[in-house]
């Protein structure tokens, strides 16, 4: 059947790393292709020389040469800018008192424990030194609450202009509810720097709440503008006599205009991938039955997918390239660092492979491509097992199989199988990381692969399509046409489009639906003025409307997209809110397994789409069409016959030419490979492939009962197994770390407290069926649980509990509530799932249940024991009930536990699949295997990295809130038998106040574990069987192991204590770990209250400080050595809470000055505008972050309350404790919280002068701290090291220290403990705490032998002897 497209020629054009691909479709739907060289310099003269290629075809084939109708061009110029770093010089204008907005980013330190020691942040888009400071506010109600001071803000530019820039972005605080101080910054801008600058201001790009992800939004448009603005005027006038018609596809998956694209590119970041996305749309699902599907786009270095459903592809509002992530609309592509050039490598600690996220590139490349590479890949493997031709690219392109085998038989031969076997095993591990990307855009967002297609397209992605597709269950496996090419085509047959959205954070019940309907009808006028504009040349300019809200429940952080049309719209507000909660509690169900509909629903942000409402491009059949019957392939497409590997068998594969499978109807039996110019599809033995209608493959099992049944072994054959097939327990390591961040990602997405839905304090595991920790973090809690359960364990329970005595410290405070699920298979246990979160609130005599006076755990809170919270599958409500009764923020913590349980289930039901998949002995040996591999690299570590002698370290915790302190943690590190023994005797004697921190000896093996392979290999995955190495010895009655009720809800402080223990050990051994002290804590600030409507309010936030020093270069400013842990947006507390936020920026001079420079402090200046109650839990006031080596230690905190309520001119100061509890706030008081900096390593009169300049044109060290600290001596002007001067400081500060008595240390603690207290008072404002043995021990350790021989000893012989 011949397609009817009213004699149009359509194109599509798409650039590539390597190649520009071009696709023209026909008025009679057929396709003509190209494929020319990409040229990087200018990629328009790769998109001329591609049209000219395909206009020369046109002429031989359909005597055409005239003017295509359109030409739609996805592109890479704005995504290479930023990849590269070629943008153009930007400035960037911010709120003062928030200069580190950009640089920070939610100061998330990503990775496990120990992850700080080789975190590198990524350098911001625009450097701090091109920063700005403007002053003035405006808050969340877009009311300006402190006047633009447009003077200083001149002065503050004249830095900036000396720099000279090309484009400036101005994103000040609170912009998306008033613009206002933004239009008067661009106007003075541009009085400042004259017409040729770029002015991008932040409210035209994203009006929406989140300074980060605004600014970086609006930064990122900002430095690449210029160059996609020239970028589009140079194609549109070389392309002018090709068409009057040029648009750039979006990442969202739609065309915009040349203008607008030069204006908004930041939306362009995904062109290229959305191109492929969208083409399977438009190629498959509007083509063919097929409207579910999921894509697979796999090229030389990292694989895409996404997800389809109905026709429609899924879109999120992100778009992350690389280490960037912006706010923009982006087709859900996620990219896994798989492809054919991925690198395999052994990694002789773990005894194990990796594939990946090395990659070799385009050069050197694989070793067959014999371009100096050498190294395995995944295109390596493939040819060593015969899946590909010896050439490529129709013949170009000559493949060296044995330099391909001789990569591959390098690392078979360390782990003792054969080449085959280890191509096998790179294949395996390639394809398992797909499968867990196609999981996540599928499975877990609730939906079973099993009702889609898969499709596979780019340049290798046929090649492993039929495996992954199997693995699955996603049949058929559909191979279009020109696979390579498919972006372009995508390109040809993507329609206009316009979007525009705001913030608008309203309780669905309390919305006007008047005010709705004019916010609506604004957002849909501009779209469609927009539109117009864009359609301008077009024969048709009608557009289809479609709004949108992001909606959740109230308190929660997860936002869900729903599309709503003007008709549903205009049936008003009340079947409108029934119309949006069935379709958000439907999609809640779906994608995370429970609804709460019974709570508020919050709307967040409004979006108008408009859409060009042209029809549909149709495609031609191939001869046969749509009735075609099936038949064998004729043996005229067999190009060649030759062995490969499969399943570690050799079998006889045909090789076919795929121009020559041209009927629709032709069936091809695997093994097979079929070839074509830019692409080889595998087929299986087992399945075949079939040609339909418009010319994919479609790719099915043979018997789809056999697909995916597991073999099975008894327990010695699956041991036997294992030994022979080393890479079985490496695939099912990496599933079960896909599960583990599954539930990561799921509890995030629904918990309401902010403790966990912004500051990701939660942690889960997955065990076997002894309990014993496989994925995880902080250790397993199945041990400890069933160690104090004494009841039955049935399929379908789901237990509950924060008890950390009953426990032994599996969870170490009463916040920290525990969901544990015993995962049953075949009604046999296999495993169990944990997931515990930080509830906001669980009852006790403070708000956020954190009282540092509590005085026993009855006072910290409700205290759960080890109950089941569902019964064989029956839910027990009342126990829900009954905590939330006792909960301040009851609400939330029904959400959190919902989301805890969810994540169990979720976890459970993956780790039967994986039992479904291997077998369960399999699977048991495996995880043996895995344990035993992470108990052979700790021993390994352990015996190369520590030598015999001991190390004995003690830090403090320097108060307990009640005057007393400091309080030590004193360990000694030895090495006994091979085994590393922590001795932590001596110790303080357990607290009266809720400081005590019950360490669980297993959560510190796990700790150590993280530790020792964070250096030597941070992609390992950890698991319980480094425990056998790791000797734990904890003193009944001491702080680290208290008795019952001692309190401890403030465990945090001491819980960091143990983190600088650690490195400050192994430090001591081995100077790969030798790190400064910084910010181990996860200090916290409470504000609660009444507002004046009566309503409770209740905040809990995390601060952040200096990372310290470490042995790869400086600590990173305003961070925290916990994982993952982020920061909360000022416009969002400022938005939930009265309070005004007037600085959150780092301390210059407060991170340790050394060769490498300590992180700096965090300075947040809270204003706070009702009254109520807060607290405060921190450290480091009294002792300092000890510097290393030669470091300066960091600076030391301090608390101040300035009370403007009592004299606005004159107001009376404070300075307060570092934990306190019950601070009456009165209107317009101030509080200052300054956290502490992290230690320096290294001489400092060491570090390059240049650097020390830098960082004070960046305003991390002042003028006087470079000259004092660093003997540097830097223009306030220009910021150039003055060399002379420098020259004679350094000499001078030098001799200085000289003649000074030399260091007995490694350590600078800032003096010992006893002038710390001759000095508090004048230094801090506080008086020094006393100490703990000038007390007689009162409570229920005080009988415990080790307690009194503390005191005794204490007593007896006073301060400790620091290290």
């Amino acid at each position: 059947m011949a397609a009817n497209n009213e004699g149009e020629y359509r194109l599509g054009v798409d650039v590539g790393g390597t190649f520009t691909d071009v696709c023209v479709i026909t008025p009679a739907g057929e396709t003509v292709r190209a494929k020319t060289p990409s040229t990087p310099q200018d990629q328009s003269i790769g998109v001329k020389n591609g049209i000219e290629k395909v206009r020369k075809l046109l002429k031989e084939k359909h005597n055409w040469d005239g003017e295509f109708s359109f030409i739609h061009h996805g592109t890479t110029v704005a995504t290479n800018a930023i990849l590269e770093n070629k943008g153009v010089k930007s400035g960037l204008i911010v709120t003062a008192g928030f200069k580190e907005v950009l640089t920070n980013k939610r100061s998330q330190i990503p990775g496990g424990l120990g992850g700080w020691i080789s975190y590198i942040p990524p350098e911001p888009v625009v450097p701090l030194e091109r920063t700005v400071q403007c002053p003035g506010r405006i808050n969340p109600d877009g009311k300006v609450v402190i006047p633009l001071d447009e003077a200083v803000l001149r002065e503050n530019l004249k830095d900036l202009k000396r720099q000279g820039v090309d484009a400036i972005t101005i994103s000040l605080l609170n912009s998306y509810a008033n613009d206002e101080h933004e239009r008067a910054v661009e106007k003075v801008v541009r009085e400042e720097f004259g017409d040729k600058i770029e002015i991008v201001c932040s409210a035209d790009v994203l009006p929406e709440a989140g300074e980060y992800e605004r600014t970086v939004t609006a930064a990122s448009n900002a430095v690449v503008k210029p160059i996609v603005k020239r970028y589009m005027e140079g194609l549109e006038k070389l392309l002018r006599p090709d068409s009057k018609t040029i648009r750039i596809l979006k990442s969202d998956g739609a065309l915009t205009s040349l203008k607008l694209a030069g204006d908004l590119p930041v939306n362009l970041l995904m062109s290229g991938p959305a191109g492929g996305v969208q083409g399977v749309v438009d190629v498959i699902s509007k083509q063919t039955p097929y409207k579910n599907l999921i894509t697979l786009d796999m090229g030389g270095t990292s694989t895409d997918v996404a997800l389809i459903s109905e026709g429609k592809a899924a879109l999120r509002r992100e778009t992350v390239v690389d280490l960037l992530t912006v706010r923009a609309p982006s087709v859900d592509v996620r990219t896994v660092g798989a492809g054919g050039g991925s690198i395999a490598q052994y990694v002789d600690l773990t005894a194990s492979m990796r594939v990946g996220p090395e990659s070799a590139g385009a050069r050197p490349g694989p070793a067959c491509y014999q371009k100096g590479g050498d190294k395995p890949t995944v295109t390596d493997a493939n040819l060593t097992l015969g899946y590909l031709p010896d050439k490529l690219l129709g013949g170009d392109f000559q493949l060296d199989v044995n330099a391909a085998v001789t990569a591959c038989k390098s690392v078979a031969e360390q782990m003792g199988i054969s080449a085959e076997q280890t191509a096998e095993g790179i294949i395996n591990l390639v394809n398992e990381t797909m499968y867990g990307a196609l999981r996540q855009v599928s499975v877990e967002q609730g939906y079973d692969p099993r009702d889609f297609a898969l499709v596979a397209f780019g340049g290798a992605g046929p090649l492993h399509a039929n495996a992954v597709g199997k693995l699955l269950g996603a049949w058929p496996v559909i191979i279009p046409q020109a696979p390579g090419v498919l972006c372009a085509q995508g390109d040809a047959t993507t329609k206009l489009s316009h979007s525009q959205s705001i913030s608008y954070i309203k309780s669905l019940s309390q919305t006007s639906f008047d005010d709705l309907k004019q916010v609506l009808g604004g957002l849909e006028q501009q779209c469609t003025e927009k539109m117009q504009q864009a359609l301008e040349t077009s024969s048709s300019k009608a557009v289809n409307i479609e709004y949108e809200v992001d909606l959740r429940y109230k308190g929660q952080a997860l936002d869900i997209t729903l599309a709503f049309s003007p008709e549903e719209l205009n049936q008003g507000k009340e079947e409108l809110t029934k119309i949006l909660s069935t379709k958000f509690n439907k999609l809640h169900e779906t994608q995370f397994g429970f609804a709460l509909d019974d709570l508020e629903y919050e709307l967040v942000r409004l979006g108008v789409t408009a859409t060009d409402s042209s029809s549909p491009i149709k495609f031609a059949e191939m001869e046969g069409g749509s009735g075609a019957s099936t038949t064998p392939a004729p043996e005229s497409a067999v190009v060649n016959t030759k062995t490969i590997t499969v399943e570690g068998k050799q079998v006889e594969a045909k090789f076919y030419d795929r121009a020559r499978l041209d009927k629709a109807g032709y069936r091809i039996d695997g093994p097979a490979v079929i070839s074509e110019m830019d692409s080889n599809t595998l087929i299986l033995p087992g399945f075949y492939g079939e040609i339909d209608p418009i010319g994919n493959i479609l790719i099915n099992p043979v018997d789809k009962g056999a697909v995916g049944q597991a073999k099975t072994f008894t327990p010695e054959e699956a041991k036997a197994e294992v030994g022979r097939s080393p890479l079985i327990p490496t695939l099912i390591g990496s599933a079960l770390q896909a599960v583990r961040i599954e539930m990561d990602t799921l509890v995030l997405r629904c918990s309401m407290s902010p403790g966990i839905r912004e500051q990701q304090d939660e942690f889960n595991v997955v065990t076997n069926s002894k309990g014993q920790m496989l994925v995880g973090q902080f250790g397993s809690f199945i041990e400890q649980f069933l160690a104090g359960w004494s009841g039955t364990v049935d399929e379908g329970d789901i237990f509950i509990t924060n008890d950390p005595y009953q426990t032994t410290g599996a969870v170490s405070h009463l916040n920290d509530v525990i969901v544990i699920l015993p995962i049953f298979h075949s009604h046999k246990l296999v495993g169990w799932s944990a997931n515990f979160g930080h509830l906001s609130d669980v009852g006790g005599k403070v708000p956020g249940s954190m009282s540092i006076s509590s005085c026993s755990i009855f006072e910290d809170g409700v205290q759960i024991p080890p109950v089941k919270l569902y019964k064989k599958g029956v839910y027990n409500n009342d126990v829900i009930e009954l905590l939330c009764r006792n909960s301040r923020m009851p609400d939330w913590y029904r959400s959190d536990i919902a989301a805890l349980v969810s994540s169990c289930k979720t976890a459970g039901a993956r780790v039967c699949e994986l039992i479904d998949r291997f077998g369960y002995e399999l699977y048991d040996a495996s995880c043996n295997e895995l344990l035993k591999r992470n108990q052979l690299a700790v021993s390994k570590l352990i015996e190369t990295q520590f030598g015999d002698e001991e190390a004995v370290f003690t830090d403090f915790v320097d108060d307990d809130g009640a005057g007393t302190g400091p309080y030590a943690v004193k360990c000694k590190m030895s090495k006994v038998n091979g085994k590393l023994r922590f001795d932590f005797d001596g110790t303080s004697a357990q607290s009266n106040t809720s400081l005590n921190y019950y360490l669980a000896p297993t959560l510190f093996k796990m700790f150590v574990g993280y530790y020792l392979l964070a250096v030597f290999d941070p992609h390992c995955v950890v698991n319980e069987g480094l425990y056998d190495f790791i000797e734990v010895l904890i003193p009944d009655g001491s702080i680290l192991k208290p008795t019952r009720p001692a309190a401890l809800s403030c465990r945090t402080h001491m819980l960091g204590r143990v983190m600088d223990i650690i490195q400050a050990l192994m430090g001591q051994h081995n100077k790969a770990y030798r790190a400064a002290a910084g910010f181990s804590d996860s200090p916290h600030f409470f504000f609660s209250g009444y507002t004046p409507e009566g309503e409770w309010f209740q905040l809990y936030q995390i601060a952040f400080g200096g990372v310290p020093a470490r042995p790869i270069g400086d600590g990173p400013d305003m961070h925290c050595l916990f994982p993952a842990i982020k920061s909360v947006p000022t416009e969002h507390t400022e938005f939930n809470f009265p309070l005004l936020v007037e600085a959150n920026e780092s301390l210059p001079d407060s991170g340790g000055a050394g060769f490498y420079r300590g992180g700096n402090a965090q300075r947040t200046r809270f204003r706070f505008l009702n009254r109520g109650e807060f607290s405060l839990h921190d450290d480091r006031w009294f002792t300092h972050p000890w510097g290393i080596d030669g470091g300066e230690p960091g600076a030391r905190s301090k608390k101040i309350l300035i009370r403007y309520s009592q004299d606005a001119e004159n107001p009376p100061t404070e300075h307060l404790p570092s934990k306190c509890d019950y601070v009456k706030a009165e209107v317009g008081d101030v509080l200052e919280y300054i956290t502490w900096g992290g230690g320096g390593l290294g001489d400092a009169l060491t570090r390059p002068a240049e650097t020390v300049a830098l960082e004070v044109h960046r305003k991390l060290v002042t003028l006087d701290g470079a000259a004092r600290n660093y003997g540097v001596v830097v223009d306030p002007e220009t910021y150039a090291v003055k060399t002379a001067e420098t020259e004679a400081l350094r000499a001078k500060l030098a001799a200085e220290r000289a003649a000074r008595p030399k260091a007995q240390s490694i350590y600078n603690r800032g003096g010992t403990l006893e002038e710390l207290r001759q000095r508090a008072l004048e230094e801090t404002g506080l008086p020094p705490p006393v100490p703990q043995w000038k007390q007689d021990p009162y409570g229920s350790h005080a009988a415990i032998p080790y307690v009194k021989d503390w005191f005794k000893t204490r007593r007896a012989e006073g301060d400790w002897v620091l290290e």
